[in-house]
């Protein structure tokens, strides 16, 4: 029930999401995916919501793998019939690393409407 909590308040207060409190009846924390070095842990809210949390503090990391990222979480949450992605880098470096991923998710032309980012403090994240 803790961890539960944690979640609730890191996607409604930490992200910002404005989701019924219903949606949050369903919370599907997976272990996560191997991606490059490290792993991108996964949360289903409530079968519309999906998130990767992705632990780096290394640019060069972000600058090389981000948009592999992002097409990936959308290509998940299209294929799941999901409504919302939200990627997160959780980071001990926020201002450098946002800079960096900002940029690179202006430039991002296969972003849609339904895609977010967001660079957090690692110690925020579930």
């Amino acid at each position: 029930m803790e961890q539960k909590k944690r979640i609730i308040e890191f996607v409604k207060g930490v992200l910002g999401c404005k989701c019924p409190d219903e949606v949050f009846e369903q919370i599907d924390a997976g272990v996560g995916h191997p991606f490059g070095n490290t792993r991108l842990q996964t949360m289903t809210i409530g079968e519309r919501l999906l998130i990767y949390i992705w632990p780096t503090n290394d640019t060069s990391l972000v600058r090389a793998h981000l948009e592999s990222m992002l097409l990936k979480g959308m290509k998940e949450r299209d294929q799941r019939g999901l409504n919302r992605f939200r990627a997160v880098i959780a980071t001990d470096h926020v201002e450098p690393m946002g800079a960096i991923a900002e940029e690179i998710f202006r430039d991002f032309r296969a972003r849609d409407k339904a895609v977010h980012l967001h660079v957090v403090p690692a110690h925020d994240c579930p």
